[in-house]
């Protein structure tokens, strides 16, 4: 074999050695950039996943912000069941029985009940451990509401009170005033009273805490998307899963319906606690209707941004 000959083999190898090194590093190239095409797609969705999941947190807080941690939202529904007059009336009748027994026109009991202001105890009471205050029910105004009463009835009936009277009008009132404590006290509600208070600032801490996690998982799937349909793609599917997650909690609430087995000693209680619960699980519905209105516009932008990839 010729010089000549052995330098067109050596380079026809060289050449050959090149193509299938081009076509490996070309194999190679391939494979990792579908390796990374099924990897995008998962991790995308694991992030939505989980944006869902804080937008369903978050709407939680929100709830409870705007329900659980609300004296406005409680004086409202006292005032949308009538819960004052409802108070009242017990009042009335448990101190009918007591007039009776201490020897006053049954009248008396339904004139001072009558005048009293309930909405006015009720209200501060409710204030009282909105604000940290002690839940101790303050019967001094109480008290000397029934001793005004008492007297003038005294003075309209002509009774002379002797000594041992006026232990037993003090007795009286005293039993009045245990009567008016278990009247305007909300049970359930005295002791969570100190949690509530206590809780505030963890709440708008975790409020904030949720709300910075969305905007960063939002931020990550809107800047490292390079084509916009995509972006509108996962945040629909955060979005619905959000809005699916919030309507799904009261829905079977309502539909378990267990609030209508509990058993509260008055019925203004149980008015009260069947109607405040309903409230505010139906607030629930106002946060997913939020989030059913983002997710359509979002998926209206998705809709927009795919023809436009496609076309």
């Amino acid at each position: 074999m010729s010089e000549k000959e052995n330098q067109v083999g050596a380079a026809e190898l060289e050449f050959e050695t090149l193509n299938e090194q081009e076509h490996h590093s070309h194999e190679h190239h391939h494979h990792h950039h579908k390796h990374r095409s099924k990897v995008k797609p998962v991790m995308y969705t694991v992030m939505a996943f989980f944006l869902s999941l804080v937008l369903f947190l978050l709407s939680g807080c929100m709830v409870l912000y705007f329900s659980i941690f609300s004296k406005d939202y409680m004086i409202n529904t006292m005032k949308s069941i009538g819960y004052s007059d409802m108070v009242r009336s017990e009042l009335q009748v448990r101190l009918e029985d007591l007039v009776s027994a201490g020897g006053f026109d049954k009248g008396f009991a339904e004139k001072f009940a009558a005048g009293y202001d309930v909405q006015k105890a009720v209200e501060e009471y409710i204030t009282s451990f909105y604000s940290g205050e002690s839940t101790l029910i303050d019967t001094t105004g109480f008290k000397q509401d029934l001793y005004l009463a008492i007297n003038e009835y005294i003075r309209e009936k002509g009774i002379t009170v002797s000594d041992s009277a006026q232990s037993s009008i003090a007795y009286f009132v005293n039993e009045a005033a245990d009567i008016y404590v278990d009247q305007i006290s909300i049970t359930f509600f005295s002791t969570i009273a100190n949690y509530i208070y206590k809780s505030r600032t963890i709440l708008n801490i975790t409020t904030a805490v949720l709300a910075v996690i969305a905007l960063v998982i939002i931020a990550v799937i809107y800047l490292t998307n390079e084509y916009k349909h995509r972006r509108s793609k996962y945040l629909f599917y955060a979005t619905a899963g959000g809005f699916l997650a919030v309507l799904a909690l009261p829905c079977i609430f309502f539909m378990t319906n267990k609030l209508k087995n509990i058993n509260l000693n008055t019925r203004s209680l149980y008015n009260l606690f069947v109607n405040y619960f309903n409230g505010m699980f139906s607030q629930f519905y106002i946060w997913a209707g939020v989030l059913f209105i983002i997710s359509v516009i979002v998926f209206l932008l998705y809709r927009r941004h795919y023809l436009h990839a496609t076309a």
